[in-house]
């Protein structure tokens, strides 16, 4: 009996489901950042998707995490490549903004 039993509880945790919270700490990532990967298609798409419900099978995000792990990128370099590219918008706002008052410019030196 206590075969059968093991065998269920093994075959019960492949497809639990978890919510985008669960999904993301995993990997030490944010829920936006998961999302933002669900969106893009890199990460598993969600088997229930309803109004503040949202939850993905246990097997497919570990898959995903699995492949991830094993591209190379660590939630590090992800990191990196977000704050890079959130810099350089803003370092074109800032010059946008201070080519547009001209005078702002000439003060600053």
């Amino acid at each position: 009996m206590t075969t059968n039993s093991h065998k269920l509880a093994s075959s019960l945790a492949e497809v639990s489901l978890i919510d985008a919270a669960a999904c993301a700490d995993v990997g030490s990532m944010s829920i936006s950042w998961w999302h933002e990967e669900v969106r893009a298609g890199r990460a598993p798409q969600p088997v229930i998707r309803k109004p503040r419900c949202t939850r993905w099978r246990v097997s497919d995000v570990r898959d995903f995490w699995a492949n991830f792990a094993g591209s190379g990128l660590d939630g590090s370099d992800a990191l990196m490549a977000v704050t890079k590219k959130a810099s350089a918008a803003a370092n074109a706002k800032r010059a946008g903004v201070i080519a547009s008052t001209g005078a702002s410019a000439g003060h600053a030196a």
